[in-house]
This record gives C-alpha cells, sequence and structure tokens, in this order.
C-alpha cells in the first residue's frame, strides 16, 4: 500500500513539474538576427569571407518610417571555412544569428571558381536553411549585392528574392534553388546552371539596382562562364522551362522598327538516336502567339504581316538556341540541358555499354538540329497603331485595319 502510495506521489509531481515548466528553450523575437540573405566571398588563397544581411525584427516590422533606424544590418567576418567564418559574425553580432528566414545564397565569382563543394556541404548541412532558398552567382564579389539597397522593399533581400517570382515573364535567367543546386551537383547525367545577379545603373543616383539576368554555367562544382541573357533563354526553351515569354523582332515591312509578341503553349520536344555510336539530338520547338505591339503603321495584308514576324521569330528563337548550345559544347564543354539524361533514358543500351564513361568527351561532339514553328494566332486591334492615325487630305479620318 505504502509503495504504491509512493508511486502516485512520484506521478503527480512529475505531471505538476512538467506543466510549469515553461518554454526551457525559447528565445526571444528582439534577441535574434534574422539573416535573410547571405554571400561568399573568397579572401586570398585559403579563407572564406561571408556577409550577411540580417532583419532586425521591431524596425523591419515597424511602421514608423521617420525613427532613422535601418531595418537591416550588413556584417562581415572571414574564417578559413564557411563555418568558421560564420561563427567569427558572432564577433561583431549584438544578436544571435537565425538562418530560417534566409531567402537567397550569394556566390562570388572567385568561390564559384575555385569549387563550390565547401559550400554546398555547408548550406545542405545547416538543419536551419530550407532547401527552396534561391541560389545566384555573380561577376565580382558577392558582397556589394548583399550591401546593396535594391527593390521597392524594406528589407532588399526581400526585393531580390521575389525577382525569381516573375523572372518568368522575360525567361532571360533560371530558377536555381539549393535544392535543384544539389540534385544537379549529385547527377552524373546533368551540369549545374545558376542564375545571374547584375548590377546595373538605376533612376536613383545613390542607390544600385540588380537585375536578374543571364545565368552561370558550372562544369562539376567549378564556374566556367556566363550566358548572356538571350542565350539564357535558348536554353530555358530547350529545358522546357518557359511557359510564356515576350519577343521582339525588328520588321523589314516596317522600316526595321520593333513588332512585340507575346508568346505562349511553349512545347519542346527533344529526341535522340545513336548513328555509328555518336548520339544525334533533334529539337523540335513549338509555339504560338498574339502581335501586342508594333511601332510602325503598316498597310500590308495581315496575312503577309503574320508570316513574316513568324519567320522572323522562328529565325531568333532558333538562333539563339544554337548560339547558347554552340557555347555549351565548345567552350564550356558543360551539360547543363541534360542530353545525358534524355539519352539514357532513349537510348539505355548504349548509354549503359558506352556512352556513360565517356560523355564529357562525347558532349561536345553531338550534332544537334534545332527546328521551331511559331504560329501567330492573332493581332492587335488595328493593323495600323492608334497613335499613327492620321487624317486624310480630305479631313477623313484613316482607321487602323481591323484584324
Amino acid at each position: 500500500m505504502r509503495k504504491r502510495k509512493f508511486i502516485c506521489i512520484l506521478l503527480e509531481i512529475f505531471i505538476f513539474t512538467s506543466m510549469f515548466q515553461g518554454c526551457w528553450d525559447m528565445r526571444e523575437i528582439n534577441e535574434l538576427g534574422l539573416v535573410m540573405a547571405v554571400g561568399i566571398d573568397k579572401k586570398g588563397d585559403n579563407e572564406f569571407s561571408v556577409t550577411l544581411q540580417v532583419a532586425k525584427p521591431n524596425e523591419a516590422g515597424s511602421s514608423n518610417q521617420g525613427s532613422g533606424s535601418e531595418p537591416t544590418w550588413v556584417g562581415t567576418a572571414d574564417g578559413k571555412t564557411i563555418f568558421d567564418a560564420i561563427r567569427n559574425v558572432a564577433k561583431i553580432s549584438s544578436r544571435r544569428i537565425m538562418w530560417a528566414h534566409n531567402n537567397i545564397i550569394i556566390i562570388g565569382e572567385d568561390v564559384a571558381k575555385d569549387g563550390i563543394t565547401p559550400l554546398v556541404d555547408f548550406f545542405t548541412h545547416n538543419v536551419e536553411l530550407r532547401m527552396k532558398t534561391w541560389v545566384a552567382v555573380v561577376n565580382g564579389d558577392a558582397r556589394k549585392y548583399i550591401e546593396a539597397k535594391t527593390g521597392m522593399e524594406s528589407i532588399p533581400a526581400l526585393a531580390l528574392a521575389r525577382l525569381y517570382k516573375y523572372n518568368e515573364l522575360p525567361g532571360k535567367s533560371v530558377k536555381s534553388d539549393m535544392l535543384t543546386v544539389f540534385r544537379d551537383y549529385k547527377s552524373d547525367t546533368q551540369e549545374m546552371i545558376i542564375s545571374q545577379l547584375n548590377m546595373v545603373p538605376s533612376a536613383s543616383k545613390t542607390d544600385a539596382q540588380v537585375e536578374l539576368a543571364g545565368a552561370g554555367v558550372f562544369k562539376h562544382d567549378k564556374l566556367v562562364g556566363f550566358l548572356t541573357p538571350d542565350e539564357t533563354r535558348g536554353i530555358n526553351f530547350v529545358r522546357h522551362k518557359l511557359r510564356n515569354s515576350i519577343i521582339s523582332v525588328a520588321s523589314p515591312l516596317l522600316d526595321d522598327k520593333r513588332v512585340a509578341v507575346e508568346l505562349g503553349n511553349i512545347n519542346t520536344d527533344i529526341k535522340t538516336k545513336i548513328i555509328d555510336n555518336l548520339p544525334q539530338v533533334n529539337i523540335k520547338i513549338s509555339t504560338d502567339g498574339n502581335i501586342a505591339e508594333q511601332d510602325r503603321p503598316s498597310n500590308i495584308s495581315i496575312e503577309v504581316f503574320k508570316k513574316e514576324i513568324e519567320n522572323l521569330l522562328q529565325a531568333k528563337i532558333k538562333g539563339d538556341v544554337e548560339d547558347a548550345l554552340r557555347k555549351l559544347q565548345t567552350d564550356f564543354n558543360s551539360d547543363v540541358v541534360a542530353f545525358g539524361r534524355i539519352i539514357h533514358i532513349q537510348n539505355k543500351n548504349a548509354w549503359n555499354k558506352n556512352l556513360q564513361y565517356k560523355w564529357s568527351e562525347t558532349f561536345k561532339k553531338v550534332p544537334v538540329k534545332v527546328e521551331v514553328k511559331v504560329d501567330i494566332r492573332s493581332s492587335s486591334l488595328f493593323q495600323i497603331p492608334m497613335q499613327d492615325e492620321k487624317i486624310s487630305e480630305g479631313g477623313q479620318k484613316i482607321e487602323g485595319k481591323d484584324k
């Protein structure tokens, strides 16, 4: 009886103490520094330099804009490893650094050329970091992009992250997060391609403007070069990463004035075959579109005009794709378009028997044929732009021809 009573007392004590112990691991919000963006650079030959953009929760969430206090703090620390450099931030930070809200990782050019294995290793092992964090590479140092006050958000890192949301409209960069970077890093049939950030002039003379355009191409874990924005869009056609896009072309029928076409229903079909132990790749791109804008009036028939624009667009897309593929094969020898993966799927026996062991040498020799089909479904409401309507000699208004 006494033993049972003793056990009951112990249970009561345990239950009551567990109810009143509180949040033992609680961290007050005003004691935290929320990392919003991080830049990784090289310092000398054997050290890393890490720059953090940290949000101050009280200031970032405040509606009082007249206090003069910045909503973010930028700090830089160095170390023998990335982890060492990040730990050294504690020497200059008055708050505990928290990674769960990080939006973007920016890789400096020297780090990328030296190899991003240390970076991939650290950020994929960090339990606080989300694998959907955006990853970008830049010309020069990453630090200036972390320090830049860009965009319309009070926290610049949020402005950088939101560039990716609307990137599909121009289609001139790629969406690269840590998950896709890690996937391609581990792949035997595809190399990494990472979005590129650039510093461009802005309307303000004091603040810089950051744009998302172009892409960095990697061979194994090292940066081997950059693609231009148009070349990147060509690669996006091949990788089937465009749902819609806007392309303008100069029309000889309009004295080389521009015509803008909104493309939709973009589809890419890639077929491969093996001839004399060498893969052959055939790419067929099809899309339809609407003429959204033209800079010069035209009196020719709409059917002739549409056919001319279709031919110009087909040549433009085909040229961008071929230029990008030529650079990948000749200059970089980097298969970021996953031809190896497609050949593995469509010609499994040939891949397993021979090609997988010498794909790096084979890729640059693969013949690629590109076909593009554009169908202009409709034009703008007026064949003659409204701003160019004129009054005839008799005083009669000449309207643009309806489609």
